[in-house]
This record gives structure tokens, C-alpha cells and sequence, in this order.
């Protein structure tokens, strides 16, 4: 007898990379840590139920309409992975770096926004990361060959610029750790980018992977508990209905490490140091939503002609060791103070990970006393109220800003 033909769940593994073009889908550049992966594919059947003068109710064909997948997954916060996942639900994305010290020079043109090429006072060489910019609108790209006696046309490599940038604007060389800022989205169509996810399960003919491509996520949520957990995420996405990889997918996991959640420290009020740091909180929670809908139209395609990405909104939870009635008042005055959340792994250089969580305008809606353990408690569920502070380069409002510093790129 031959030996049953199956596959181990440990083996499994999930990729990632951003689309140049939504539901085309690319190789995977990038292993996601995640501790839970459940795609579903979702195609929809339309039944034929005309009279046909017998005694049934059943249909009398199946026929093929529109599909599409969804997933869920999550587990510990990787400080190089989560990016990808901020990126595509929130959308705007700057990106500032350590200067290496040496070669910087300025932008001798200004450039466009999807722009392939920079044109620079000085030559840059070949393969050189540098950041162009400063502030809401700093990015790092890797450059191309050089071209011209000066001033110098200098590709980019593997990506486009995300911003406009004015003549004379700086363009350093530049090395990690780099600092990601996320925001909400607001030029353009607002439309952030999406990604095709790679799951390797074992049971695909010759790869044993299939791909999610056109994945939007509809919400992104943090948690931690300073006695017993890690900082952890959790994700729901829509993606076109899942294709069969040709061939087999390589994990090439990362060696940072997640971080405890007893490294977080929070401010309200003001940053999380000095007068403004709260140092009663055991847990909590934010969960960034958006709004999700697939579009189909008469193009002969079963898959989205689109899937649209709407508006975005934030809330969360703290629960406090009652020292006093300060989470009860933020409800009761609606002081509606900052909230800012800080975790960091403790480590510098190209090793440091930390995530910064930034809400400007906190509306605390929700605030309960606990006196059923050993020490009294306030329960506290906010939500975040559109400011400007928290927007990013492509300007207007956003409910909240994600900054992620880590030794990586190409999100």
C-alpha cells in the first residue's frame, strides 16, 4: 500500500509584496510572521429555479457568478513586518533614515509625485539608498546609474516617488534603522496601494501555494497586556479570489524578534514622558477600521473590476489602576486629551524596533469603575477625532499616526 499523500500545518508560511496594479499579482518579496492565516474563497453561484412542472424546489443549475476571497490573520507585532499592513489600510507613508554623512546634495529640479527619476545637483552612485526630503514628505528610495555631466539624472529603483518634492530639497545617502510614518491617506484618488499575499499550505500542485492578490485590509487592531503578552495584531482583508503560485515560494523569515508589552509606556494628555506619562495602565487595545466594497462590472471578468477602499475611523480601550478618577473625568469634562503610545524593544542602531502610536484628539465615551478585584479599576473605551496634527505629506485629516522605526524597506 502507498504511502497516504498530506501535509504538515507547521510547514505553512505567508508572503507579501505591494502591486504595482490592484489583483495582478507579483512573487512574494518578504516573509510575514503571523501565528494565524484562514483565506477563504468566496465565489458566488446563481441559481436556476424556473418551473419546469416538477415537484421540486431545488435549483435546476448552478450557474458561475462574481468571486472574490477574504482572510483573517494576525499574531505578534514584527517591527519589520507590520508596515506592510499599516500601508495598506492607512495609505500614506513617509519614510526618514540615518544619514550616512557623506555625498548629500540637493535636488537641482523639482520632481513629481510617480515620478522615475530625480535630477540632482551631484552624482549619486548606483545602488545608493538615499532620502529625499524632510518632515511629512521625506521618503528613501535606492538609486539607479546616473546619467548627465550636471546636473545628473538619477533613477530609482523598484519604486516611484510617493511625493513632490521642490527644486533644491535635500537628497542624502542614508542607512537604517529608518522611521516609517503612517497616516491616512488624502491626495489622489485616496486610494492606498495593495498586495498580493502568498500562502504556502503544502496541497497546490507544484508550489503548494496559492496567492491573494489585491489585498485591502478593512482593519488592523493592536493588543497588549503588560502581565502576559506580547504586543500582538490582528487583520481582515478582501483580496480577488486566490490563483495557483507556478512555482514553490522560498520562507526567508526575519530575525527581529516581537516585543513584550510591559516595554509600552502611554501619555494622555501629552507624550508618553515626563508630566504626561500614565504609568496606571495595564492593557488595552486600538483598532483601526475601514470601509471595504468590491465592484463588479460587464468586462466578462468574474473578478472586481475594483475593490474601493473608503473612509477610516479609530477606537480603542484602556484599563487603569484607579490612583484617582482621571479616566472617569476624561468622559464626564469630554476633555478629549492626546493619546500617545510608545513601545520600544530597548535595542539601537539597525537592531532598534519601536512603535509609536500618535492620536491627537481622544474622545474617552465609555468610562466603568471596576470594584470586583483587588484593586479598583476604570474601563475606558475611546475614539479619535479627525486632526490635522495627525495628517501626513498628502495633507488633510487623519485619526491617527502609526511611526514604526526598524531596519527595513519596500513596504
Amino acid at each position: 500500500m502507498p504511502t497516504p499523500t498530506t501535509y504538515a500545518p507547521a510547514k505553512q508560511f505567508v508572503g507579501i509584496a505591494p502591486e504595482t496594479t490592484q489583483g495582478t499579482p507579483v512573487a512574494m518579496t518578504a516573509t510575514v510572521l503571523v501565528a494565524e492565516f484562514k483565506p477563504k474563497d468566496q465565489p458566488k453561484f446563481l441559481e436556476d429555479k424556473s418551473w419546469r412542472g416538477s415537484m421540486a424546489t431545488d435549483s435546476f443549475a448552478q450557474i458561475a457568478g462574481v468571486k472574490a476571497a477574504e482572510f483573517d490573520l494576525g499574531g505578534p507585532v514584527y517591527g519589520d513586518g507590520i508596515g506592510y499592513f499599516l500601508r495598506n489600510v492607512l495609505g500614506d507613508m513617509a519614510t526618514s533614515a540615518t544619514a550616512t554623512g557623506t555625498g548629500a546634495t540637493t535636488l537641482a529640479a523639482g520632481a513629481a509625485a510617480g515620478a522615475s527619476s530625480i535630477s540632482c545637483v551631484a552624482s549619486i552612485p548606483a545602488a545608493t539608498i538615499v532620502q529625499i526630503g524632510t518632515g511629512a514628505t521625506a521618503e528613501v528610495v535606492t538609486t539607479g546609474t546616473p546619467s548627465g555631466s550636471g546636473p545628473y539624472t538619477i533613477p530609482i529603483t523598484g519604486s516611484t516617488l510617493q511625493y513632490a518634492h521642490a527644486s533644491a530639497q535635500a537628497v542624502a545617502p542614508s542607512t537604517g534603522p529608518y522611521t516609517q510614518a503612517h497616516s491616512l491617506l488624502n491626495s489622489g484618488s485616496g486610494q492606498p496601494l495593495t498586495h498580493t499575499l502568498t500562502h504556502f499550505l503544502g496541497p497546490t500542485p507544484t508550489s503548494g501555494a496559492r496567492q491573494y492578490p489585491g489585498a485591502c485590509f478593512s482593519e488592523v487592531s493592536f493588543k497588549w497586556n503588560a502581565e502576559s503578552e506580547l504586543l500582538t495584531w490582528s487583520g481582515k482583508a478582501q483580496s480577488y479570489p486566490s490563483v495557483a503560485l507556478g512555482s514553490a515560494p522560498v520562507s526567508n523569515p526575519s530575525t527581529i524578534l516581537p516585543v513584550a508589552s510591559w516595554r509600552m509606556t502611554a501619555g494622555i494628555g501629552g507624550p508618553a514622558a515626563g508630566g504626561t506619562l500614565v504609568n496606571t495602565i495595564t492593557d488595552g487595545e486600538i483598532t483601526i477600521k475601514r470601509e471595504l466594497n468590491p465592484y463588479y462590472t460587464t468586462t466578462g471578468v468574474q473578478s472586481p473590476y475594483i475593490i474601493q477602499r473608503g473612509g477610516v475611523s479609530v477606537e480603542g480601550k484602556l484599563n487603569f489602576i484607579a490612583a484617582d478618577e482621571s479616566p472617569l473625568l476624561y468622559m464626564l469634562n469630554n476633555t478629549q486629551p492626546q493619546l500617545q503610545l510608545v513601545i520600544d524593544n530597548g535595542l539601537t542602531g539597525t537592531n532598534k524596533i519601536a512603535i509609536q502610536f500618535d492620536v491627537a484628539t481622544a474622545a474617552f465615551t465609555d468610562v466603568d469603575p471596576d470594584g470586583t478585584k483587588a484593586a479598583v479599576e476604570y474601563g475606558g473605551s475611546w475614539t479619535s477625532v479627525l486632526s490635522t496634527t495627525n495628517a501626513g505629506g498628502s495633507g488633510g485629516y487623519s485619526p491617527i499616526k502609526v511611526s514604526v522605526t526598524n531596519n527595513a524597506t519596500g513596504f
